[in-house]
């Protein structure tokens, strides 16, 4: 029975608040089969002890990109290629899918939004998507990198969805009840993968975000950041398994 459940790892790249100097909010949510979790936490716990001679390394993608401190040593480029080469190798998999939705949050702004309307329409998108795209023969469970303030809008959104269910797609909310079985906030050290990789993916889903829609040069990145583009394109072109990124405004 476990191996038809499909978990949803959610994190974020900026803030909804205003206040932050983010231009954009971008919910990212890493889909993965738990049947495949084990495999896939333990290879990356092995490029961990690789590259950084620690297994619980802590993943943090603007960090790295920073390439300071505990990764200084992606500094040298052979081994910033090598490391990526085969960190985005293992998060390639075909089984393994993205849903993203990013806000532009000065044209928020524009049209009335608050930053709690911005975190409540993420995510909403986010679960709702995951249940009607990914939940159609299975179970599912979402864990979420936990913001004390952030925490009660995707809170909001469970209940929501096990009180009323996704009309549109004939779902009740005994459907969903069946469907979706928990819910997890968990903070970076509880060592999750799969949180640490969604963080990972935020912000290649931003650069990508700017690269297709903000038409940033693409000269101008690195080839790191090439390398991320590429990655979320093929998740987007995988037919069998396909991803969603979604721009609310």
């Amino acid at each position: 029975m476990g191996n038809s459940y499909k978990i949803i790892a959610i994190d974020e790249s900026g803030k909804a608040s205003f206040k932050h100097p983010s231009p954009e909010f971008l919910l990212s949510g890493l889909v993965i089969s738990e049947k495949l979790l084990k495999k896939f936490d333990s290879d990356i716990k092995n490029i961990k002890k690789k590259f950084f001679k620690n297994p619980d390394i802590v993943f943090h993608c603007r960090d790295m990109l920073r390439k300071k401190g505990k990764f200084s040593i992606l500094l040298d480029p052979d081994i910033e290629e090598k490391f990526w080469n085969e960190f985005i190798k293992i998060i390639s998999i075909s089984e393994i899918s993205i849903i993203m939705t990013i806000t532009d949050k000065n044209k928020a702004r524009k049209i009335g939004w608050n930053d709690i309307a911005i975190l409540k329409k993420s995510y909403a998108k986010v679960i709702e998507n995951f249940t009607k795209s990914y939940l159609v023969n299975g179970k599912g469970k979402i864990i979420a990198e936990s913001d004390p303030y952030q925490d009660r809008y995707l809170l909001e959104t469970h209940n929501r969805l096990q009180s009323i269910g996704l009309p549109s797609e004939g779902l009740s909310g005994f459907d969903y009840r069946n469907k979706m079985t928990s819910i997890s906030l968990v903070n970076k050290l509880n060592f999750d993968s799969s949180i640490q990789t969604a963080d990972n993916l935020a912000i290649m889903g931003r650069i990508f975000y700017n690269l297709k829609i903000r038409n940033v040069n693409i000269k101008k990145l690195s080839k790191t950041e090439l390398r991320f583009k590429k990655l979320i394109d093929q998740k987007l072109s995988n037919s069998n398994n396909p991803s969603i990124f979604e721009i609310l405004v």
